[in-house]
């Protein structure tokens, strides 16, 4: 049952978060560090011997301008033992947002797994959840599971039958048959990288960056989640926005005007919206909107 020993799916990690999130705003780091390599990047000169900015990076149109490395010695210096904090949350957030289908379920088992919880109820939980009931999620909970744990967000503690932690140590003189007699369960808990994920995460967040990211749609943003405050049907939302004037239709990329499913996508990846066999406003979508509500009212 080990799930460090078992061959779990591999996943495509976007460049940052940003840009899987299209939130407009960076991960504020309680603690600012800088990542692993920051300091060994080479100093870039252009073919003419000029020095360059040395945090300039030797892009493919400097190249082009006939940029090139600057004459230098590779430093002495060792890989870092461990990768820093700020590494580690990136490598958690990476996993949440690496593959669309997955992205909430990994969340809320994240979210879940904040207090400590047995390997079959966080199973138990996985199963539960909206996307898996109703989206047809390929991964079982248990590989889903191993995903977070070799990102570092959550932890494993081999527990016996009385619910004691089995120790390495214990662990180390024993066969594999002895280690799977002795080993009951496995406790599961989220590590700090794991915490921090989600608070960064969080739907309100996600929700108000995605808000604010083209303030111009805030409205019509709004206007779907009071709309699907029950459960709705595509063609539902489609005949709402073709029946209520005002809604933001931009003309975008190649002439396209923006659509409504535009505008579910961008709601289901915020956490606003969920699937439960129709489009339905989530707890954190339900709340924004009251808040905005509120709001509109205090400001007449």
């Amino acid at each position: 049952m080990n799930i460090k020993n078992k061959p779990l799916p591999k996943f495509e990690v976007p460049a940052s978060y940003e840009k899987y999130a299209e939130g407009g705003y960076l991960m504020d780091m309680r603690e600012s560090e800088p990542d692993s390599f920051a300091a060994h990047k080479p100093a870039v000169s252009s073919a003419a011997g000029a020095q360059l900015d040395p945090a300039a990076e030797l892009t493919p149109a400097a190249i082009a301008q006939g940029a090139e490395p600057a004459d230098y010695e590779l430093p002495d210096y060792e890989l870092p033992d461990e990768p820093t904090f700020t590494d580690r949350v990136n490598a958690v957030v990476m996993c949440i947002g690496s593959q669309n289908a997955l992205r909430e379920a990994l969340y809320k088992t994240l979210a879940f797994c904040e207090q400590p919880r047995d390997f079959t109820e966080v199973e138990d939980f996985i199963a539960a959840t909206d996307e898996f009931v109703y989206s047809h999620i390929m991964q079982t909970p248990f590989a889903m599971i191993g995903m977070l744990t070799d990102a570092g967000g959550l932890s494993q503690t081999p527990l016996d039958e009385a619910g004691n932690p089995v120790t390495a140590e214990q662990l180390a003189n024993l066969t594999a048959d002895e280690a799977d007699d002795l080993v009951a369960t496995y406790r599961i808990e989220a590590t700090d990288a794991g915490r921090e994920a989600v608070r960064l995460l969080a739907p309100e967040r996600r929700i108000e960056a995605q808000l604010s990211l083209r303030p111009h749609r805030r409205d019509t943003y709004f206007a779907v989640l009071d709309f699907c405050s029950t459960p709705r049907k595509f063609p539902e939302i489609e005949a709402f926005f073709k029946a209520t004037p005002g809604l933001s239709q931009d003309i975008v990329a190649d002439h396209h005007k923006l659509s409504p499913d535009f505008f579910v996508d961008k709601l289901d990846k915020a956490g606003a919206l969920v699937w439960r066999g129709a489009w339905v406003a989530t707890d954190a979508g339900k709340q924004m909107l009251e808040a905005h509500k509120r709001q509109t009212a205090n400001a007449r």
